[in-house]
């Protein structure tokens, strides 16, 4: 896992930017959507959590900034896909890692080295293929049995492939 680089070095995907006091609007550090790169080729995207999103969890990030957790049935409206490193609580704002070297949650029996689908639970990703859930530009590196986090590999920008599943 990288460390962010650039205008944004003071960016870290391992903590958030708390609101501990909702009952008043806590303006983001950053604009949100704004992108940093971190020194392993990877890619650190600022959001804001429309509701809870765990930790390790494949999210899909909107263009206004906003996140929630990807599901196969958000991924039919939503393209752009990023991993929280950390629970960030709903309303509260974070880096999210697109791309480099992270860890993201996988359903169980889920081979290494191959490509990788959204899934119905909020966050998972699984080798199961599912037509319009392909998500391109991110592979395990190790296959599991249980369900887990691994360490996954990612392109600079990981996103939902539209259009028919390839064979």
């Amino acid at each position: 896992m990288g460390i962010p680089i650039g205008a944004f070095a003071g960016a870290n995907q391992f903590v958030t930017d708390a609101n501990t006091d909702q009952s008043v609007s806590v303006p983001p550090k950053f604009a949100l959507g704004t992108v940093t790169d971190t020194s392993d080729g990877g890619t650190l995207i600022y959001v804001k959590a429309l509701s809870e999103l765990s930790q390790y969890a494949a999210c899909a990030v909107y263009a206004d900034g906003t996140a929630q957790m990807l599901t196969t049935t958000i991924a039919a409206t939503c393209k752009r896909v990023a991993w929280a490193q950390v629970s960030v609580p709903s309303g509260w704002f974070a880096w999210l890692q697109a791309g480099g070297v992270f860890k993201g949650n996988l359903a169980a029996n889920c081979d290494d080295n191959v490509p990788l689908y959204t899934t119905a639970t909020p966050g998972v990703l699984d080798d199961t293929t599912v037509s319009g859930g392909l998500v391109g530009g991110v592979t395990s590196t190790l296959t599991i049995s249980n369900a887990t986090a691994v360490t996954l590999l990612g392109a600079r920008a990981p996103f939902i492939v539209s259009g028919a599943t390839p064979t």
